[in-house]
């Protein structure tokens, strides 16, 4: 289920960039963000607002709130802003296969500075699909210049952001998400509308509001809803079909041409997926005694806390609660329970 919420995320969000270049005809990139970011808020709205009246934020750890900051800004400001300036200067395929970025950047951020494991069989798979991204490049038109740079500047801040994002505990995907679209929705509105001297018009608002509503909306919940559960390293390889979506579309969308490199490319890189789908993490390993809340179940093996006041099959809650120390053996990924040393 995790895998799948990685791919669809990464077709949703690999579909914008061809829109997103279409956009920029009429569009300025920064309210271009702006429009985006707001798009996803609005049809998160309903669910946040759901979430937050059925189970309040009330134990925010600073940890999850420094986490959340960093996610805000290298996600929310720094690399679509980015992104959409690049995209003035290539065309959309070649943005989208320089996308491929992301994932080293997340694997090797996410290994160095957050301390996520990452096995062989997941350093196998990532070098084959950055492999792969490199073959889908060579038939980019030409030396990517400023533009290139600019994304390649996203890519790292998205790979920050990943990793920020994979940390967060009590805070569920969709408020994370809608946070994350007022914030700097807002944001880079009112830096738009001191910047911007013609405006969009209707249509092209409104069009830049659905693509923001299922491109960063949908797409970045069910994003992070895989994250916390794979680890950003993992959750991000999966993610990395995004540039290939991108491709389709523009080639669909665009009229872009199609060349045999691209479906060698995409041999290999569903054949990386194939191998990440297969890897089984299994070893005793030890919790510590921690205080802390964010959403759970009881039936999951880690939180037998009150069990006779709420059942097993009650549904995912969340509160502050207390994990005893707990030393067992069961499949798992680098989530943010399971960032032990190996």
């Amino acid at each position: 289920m995790s895998w799948l919420q990685a791919l669809a995320a990464a077709f949703l969000f690999g579909a914008a960039t061809p829109l997103s270049k279409q956009l920029l005809q009429n569009v300025h990139p920064f309210l271009l963000a702006a429009l985006f970011y707001l798009g996803a808020a609005l049809i998160l709205l309903p669910t946040a607002v759901y979430y937050q009246v059925r189970a309040p934020l009330r134990h925010v750890t600073r940890p999850d709130l420094l986490h959340l900051v960093g996610s805000l800004f290298f996600g929310g400001m720094v690399g679509p802003v980015l992104l959409l300036y690049g995209l003035k200067y290539t065309t959309a395929t070649t943005a989208a296969l320089l996308l491929n970025l992301e994932t080293p950047a997340t694997a090797v951020l996410a290994y160095w500075f957050f301390k996520e494991n990452i096995s062989p069989t997941a350093a196998t798979a990532n070098v084959g699909i950055v492999l792969a991204g490199a073959i889908l490049s060579f038939q980019g038109t030409g030396i990517p210049g400023v533009g290139g740079l600019l994304i390649a500047i996203a890519c790292v801040a998205w790979g920050l952001d990943n990793n920020y994002t994979a940390s967060i505990v009590g805070i569920d995907a969709v408020r994370t998400t809608f946070l994350k679209g007022v914030t700097f929705g807002t944001v880079n509105l009112l830096i738009a509308a001191a910047i911007v001297d013609t405006w969009p018009t209707t249509p092209h608002v409104l069009t830049a509001l659905a693509v923001g509503a299922f491109s960063y909306g949908i797409s970045i919940v069910l994003y992070i809803a895989s994250a916390r559960k794979l680890g950003a390293a993992r959750s991000q390889m999966a993610f990395a079909a995004a540039p290939f979506f991108g491709v389709a579309v523009s080639q669909i969308y665009l009229a872009e041409p199609f060349h045999l490199y691209q479906m060698i490319s995409t041999a290999i890189l569903f054949a990386m997926l194939a191998l990440l789908f297969t890897e089984t993490h299994l070893h005793f390993h030890e919790h510590p005694p921690v205080d802390h809340a964010h959403p759970h179940r009881h039936d999951d093996g880690h939180h037998q806390h009150h069990a006779f006041s709420h059942s097993a099959g009650s549904g995912k809650h969340s509160h502050a609660h207390t994990h005893a120390r707990l030393y067992h053996r069961h499949a798992h990924m680098p989530d943010p329970h399971h960032r032990h040393k190996h």
